[in-house]
C-alpha cells in the first residue's frame, strides 16, 4: 500500500540562460555549473522500509506466535492491527488464514464457510457477573473481555448489558436456520439466520446482547436502549465490534443487527475503529458476500 518515492533531480536542463541585452559578457565566458552528484539522490535504507514490506510469515516471532496459538503476539509482530491488515491485503501473509475460526482474524460469510464446516471451539464458558440468556457462553479465553466491557458500561452510568446466543454448535445453528426459513421464507430467513457452518456464533467469539436497565429486554430492542450508543463508541476498546451494521446488507447479506457483537481482539478492533470500517469484508479487502454461492 505504501510506495517508496525517489526524488528526481530537477533543474539540470535549465542551467544555461541567454545573456541579458546590453551585457558585455560573451558566450565563451558563460560557465555551466556541473550537474549534482549522483549521491545527492536519497537512497532508502532498510529502516525506511515499512514493516508490512517484509514477508510477515518469515519472522520467527510470527512463527512462534502461530505455533503457540497467541494471536496477540502475531499481531504485535506485524506492527499491530493495521500492520496485519496491510499484510493480508498486500498478499504477503499467507500464514494468516482468514478461514481458520480458531483465530480472531477469521472471516466467515455467505461466500466463505468455516473450515472445517462443523468446527467447534476447544472450550467455552458463561462470562461471570453478567445477566445471561439462552446459550450464554463464549470461548473461555475471551469471556473476561465480556465481563470487563459490561462492567465498564455500568461504571459509565449507561446501564447493564446482558448476553445470549454466544456459542452455537453446528446442529443448533441448523435448527435455528431451518426454523427461520420455515417461518419467513428462504430469502428473508437467510438474511436473519446463517446456514450451519456459515455462522459467527459457531466460532464461540460472537454473541447477542440486550439491555438490562431498568429491566432486561430482548436483543431486537437493544438498538433503542441507552447502552447501545455506549457499545457503538466503546466496544472496540475491549476487542469487540458490531458486525452487522445498518446499511451494510449488500456487503454482509444480513439484515442490520445492533445486538450482534463479534470479537476480533483489541489490536484489530483499534485499527477497525480508527479506519472507520463497517464490515470485516471491507477491513480485509474481501469481496462483498450478499448471498450464498450455491
Amino acid at each position: 500500500m505504501v510506495a517508496l518515492a525517489v526524488a528526481a533531480v530537477a533543474g539540470i536542463g535549465g542551467a544555461l540562460a541567454a545573456p541579458r541585452q546590453g551585457s558585455s559578457q560573451n558566450a565563451a565566458e558563460i560557465v555551466t555549473p556541473p550537474p549534482p552528484a549522483a549521491t545527492a539522490i536519497p537512497v532508502p535504507t532498510r529502516s525506511e522500509v515499512p514493516l508490512a514490506e517484509v514477508a510477515l510469515c518469515d519472522r520467527p516471532e510470527v512463527q512462534a506466535g502461530l505455533a503457540a496459538g497467541d494471536d496477540s503476539a502475531v499481531i504485535g509482530a506485524a506492527g499491530g492491527g493495521e500492520g496485519l491488515r496491510q499484510a493480508v491485503i498486500r498478499g504477503i501473509a499467507p500464514c494468516i488464514d482468514l478461514r481458520d475460526p480458531s483465530h480472531v482474524w477469521f472471516v466467515v460469510n455467505k461466500a466463505m464457510p468455516m473450515e472445517p464446516i462443523d468446527y467447534a471451539p476447544a472450550d467455552w464458558v458463561a462470562p461471570s457477573n453478567v445477566p445471561l440468556g439462552n446459550l450464554a457462553a463464549v470461548r473461555t479465553d475471551i469471556a473476561p473481555t465480556v465481563t470487563a466491557m459490561f462492567e465498564a458500561s455500568v461504571a459509565a452510568g449507561t446501564g447493564r448489558i446482558g448476553m445470549q446466543n454466544g456459542y452455537r454448535g453446528y446442529s443448533v445453528q441448523q435448527r435455528i436456520h431451518n426454523d427461520r426459513v420455515a417461518s419467513l421464507g428462504k430469502e428473508a430467513g437467510e438474511r436473519l439466520a446463517a446456514r450451519p457452518g456459515y455462522s459467527e456464533h459457531q466460532s464461540g467469539i460472537a454473541m447477542d446482547v440486550f439491555g438490562c436497565t431498568p429491566g432486561c429486554s430482548s436483543s431486537e430492542q437493544f438498538g433503542t436502549t441507552a447502552t447501545y450508543q455506549w457499545v457503538v463508541e466503546h466496544s472496540w476498546e475491549f476487542g469487540w465490534i458490531i458486525r452487522y451494521e445498518d446499511g451494510q446488507t449488500p456487503i454482509t447479506g444480513y439484515d442490520p443487527e445492533a445486538w450482534h457483537l463479534r470479537y476480533i481482539g483489541p489490536e484489530l478492533a483499534a485499527a477497525y475503529h480508527a479506519g472507520g470500517f463497517h464490515t470485516l469484508e471491507e477491513f480485509f479487502g474481501l469481496p462483498a458476500a450478499p448471498g450464498y454461492l450455491d
